[in-house]
């Protein structure tokens, strides 16, 4: 397996302690994959989550702007 040394500020080496932990994962190259593989893996869309409503649907009076 190849290795290599990357350099993160103090902060940064506090917070993956604090998320390696908080996941129960053995090492710092676990915590990036994970948190890697999360922030690739497609978020569900609000776009469209009433779809199913009636195309009657109107405002009340009170519920629109002037």
């Amino acid at each position: 397996m190849d290795t290599t040394t990357i350099a993160v500020k103090n902060d940064t080496l506090k917070l993956l302690h604090k998320v390696k932990e908080e996941l129960k994962v053995n090492s710092f190259d676990d915590v990036i994959r994970k948190l890697l593989q999360e922030a690739k893996t497609p978020k569900k869309s609000m776009f469209g989550s009433l779809k199913g409503l009636d195309k009657e649907f109107k405002r009340e009076e009170l519920d629109r702007f002037s």
